[in-house]
């Protein structure tokens, strides 16, 4: 009757028993090396993973699904800083994008389809702050002839979106500030509850 009983528990937890929580993040949250450089910039912006992030992850059991960098696919390193505007307009971007986001969002939905236990939920989509590829709320436009920094989608992760819509996906999408990773874990408990 113990085994009755512990199975009827189990059943009542539900999937919660029976799931596994993962982020997409963009690439350079595990490893910065991808992020723009160029002779004369120090070097230690561009070394390891987002620490704090991970840190975070790793505490609350929650996996990483990193997502490609389109600008180091794409361009390489060295490569100075760029607006969202010139990425736009460079030859072969577009295109480049859209095949990374179409592969990307083939591989999340057999992760979460092939699943069947433990269940892999998506929790969201975390984006870099201030980058013309994968801000979520913030990225760098040429406005009037000067870089300011404007509330819109990077261009990669709104190829990002518009290929998980298509797929009927919908996750939400959520942006790490790389100067201050702490208040992206905070605001993440938070909505973890």
């Amino acid at each position: 009757m113990s085994d009755v009983r512990k199975m009827a528990r189990e059943a009542k937890r539900g999937d919660d028993a029976e799931e596994v929580r993962v982020l997409v993040v963009s690439h350079c949250i595990l490893n910065l090396s991808t992020r723009w450089w160029q002779e004369g910039r120090p070097l230690e912006k561009n070394r390891g993973p987002v620490s704090p992030v991970v840190e975070f992850l790793s505490a609350r059991k929650i996996g990483a699904v990193q997502l490609p960098c389109p600008e180091f696919t794409f361009l390489g390193n060295p490569r100075p800083p760029a607006t969202k505007d010139q990425y736009e307009s460079l030859p072969g971007f577009q295109r480049h994008c859209e095949s990374l986001a179409r592969e990307s969002v083939r591989n999340l939905k057999t992760l979460v389809t092939r699943t069947v236990k433990p269940k892999i939920r998506v929790l969201a989509v975390v984006g870099i702050e201030r980058s013309p590829s994968c801000g979520v709320a913030c990225v760098p436009r040429t406005v009037d002839g000067e870089i300011r920094y404007v509330g819109e989608k990077g261009f990669f992760l709104g190829v990002l979106e518009r290929e998980l819509e298509k797929l009927g996906l919908s996750v939400p999408f959520v942006g790490v500030d790389l100067h201050r990773p702490d208040d992206f874990c905070k605001k993440l408990d938070e909505l973890l509850g």
